[in-house]
């Protein structure tokens, strides 16, 4: 005859496994697809000086201006993400004008949860198609749904990518549109599609 568990011991179980639940948590979701927003090979410039500040690697831009952190929550964002050596991060950089190619891009999105409920419900199914929309169950929440684009120069400019999001349902929309990126950056940068 099968014995039944304890209480006792679903009791000593539920204990073992809350704490690792209850911390906080990122998830990121990577989808390498056929559809494209700036394909291999399109040019992304930046037109002009661009302040990164003390202790970041990043320069955001929104509404086609300069700024330290995303200002405009649910509004399409841009920035430029950077490698600055440690002993660099301690003060202020300047980006200069330069151009760069598209090596990569893909989309990306991510959450952070940080009570038993939430990690339940950040767990996501999706599915990209066409125009970079998520097909996928309730999500527990916005997320930062990213379109990244790996960027090569021949010069020594510390940027790695141009990264443009939106945070956002992903059952209500998808990374942001070209049109929409462009906004962001306004005169600050330019985005050209390659033929």
């Amino acid at each position: 005859m099968a014995r039944k568990p304890s209480f006792f011991r679903s009791i000593a179980t539920l204990l073992c496994v809350t704490p690792v639940t209850a911390m906080a948590l990122t998830s990121s979701i990577t989808f390498y697809t056929s559809s494209t927003q700036v394909p291999e090979g399109s040019s992304v410039a930046i037109n002009q000086p661009l302040t990164i500040e003390s202790g970041n690697s990043k320069v955001y831009m929104q509404r086609g201006q300069a700024m330290s952190r995303i200002e405009h929550t649910y509004e399409p964002y841009c920035y430029f993400a950077t490698k600055r050596p440690k002993a660099e991060m301690k003060i202020t950089a300047t980006l200069q004008p330069t151009e760069f190619t598209v090596i990569k891009e893909y989309r990306r999105r991510d959450q952070t949860a940080s009570i038993p409920y939430e990690v339940a419900s950040s767990i996501s199914i999706g599915v990209s198609i066409g125009s970079g929309t998520w097909l996928a169950r309730a999500e527990g929440g916005p997320q930062n749904l990213n379109y990244y684009m790996k960027l090569s120069n021949d010069s020594q400019s510390p940027v790695t990518a141009l990264v443009c999001g939106i945070y956002a349902q992903p059952d209500e929309r998808g990374i942001p549109t070209l049109d929409e990126m462009k906004t962001a950056v306004g005169s600050l940068a330019s985005i050209t599609i390659t033929d």
